[in-house]
């Protein structure tokens, strides 16, 4: 439970949203989910905006790799500066929540569209916690958050308005380049919405692994 009412209620609306998502319930009123917490492999925790996400994410990674499910505010609240604030404080809170279960090493913190900035204030806040984030990354936006840690922005080449480097390569580039200390634009051959469709999830997979340089996809056997 946290001091502030609202950020108190919206978690236990995140709550209600995730009851029935895969894991263990951890954090603010069990509003995030913690995935294989014995796994070898560093955890990857990801910002998604509907259930269907982590469900298909977690079952194409290396039994080996832990996994943190986490939500943004999509449809809890409309879009608005106010939303963004409470997110991003939310985010922070949730961050000095989970700092004790959570292992020193972290291997990613993303989110797709509306939970990118999310992602980014909590890996803020881990890093400020003294946790070793060793990267970032978003889908379909570019988080106005600055954070010294390496970024991966991926982008659905069905959705180009969504990809600021197609409209203006070099003001785009200036700007991304004051946020983080290294980044790489990545594609997903998809339209808004779809990465985490499972004829699409493998490129999303494919594109962390070539910027992590570590293997999170679970071996197919045929």
């Amino acid at each position: 439970m946290t001091t502030d009412p609202q950020m108190d209620q919206t978690f236990r609306s995140i709550a209600r949203l995730t009851k029935n998502w895969p894991g263990r319930s951890v954090g603010p009123h069990g509003a995030g989910r913690y995935l294989n917490s014995a796994g070898s492999l560093p955890p990857i925790l990801w910002f998604f905006n509907a259930g269907h996400e982590p469900v298909n994410f977690y079952a194409a990674l290396d039994p080996e790799q832990q996994f943190f499910a986490l939500r943004s505010l999509s449809v809890i609240m409309k879009p608005s500066p106010e939303r963004d604030q409470l997110g991003a404080e939310m985010a922070q809170h949730l961050a000095e929540e989970l700092t004790d279960i959570l292992p020193n090493d972290i291997a990613l913190v993303g989110g797709n569209c509306q939970g990118a900035p999310y992602a980014i204030s909590f890996a803020q806040r881990l890093l400020e916690l003294g946790h070793d984030i060793k990267s970032v990354a978003a889908i379909d936006a570019i988080p106005d958050r600055a954070i010294a840690v390496p970024a991966l922005l991926n982008f659905g080449e069905g959705a180009p308005e969504r990809n600021p480097f197609l409209s203006d390569f070099a003001l785009t580039s200036k700007r991304v380049k004051n946020l983080f200390p290294a980044y790489r634009q990545a594609r997903l051959p998809c339209g808004h919405g779809h990465y985490f469709d499972e004829e699409n999830l493998p490129y999303l997979l494919a594109n962390i692994e070539n910027f992590i340089g570590t293997r999170i996809r679970a071996e197919v056997h045929q």
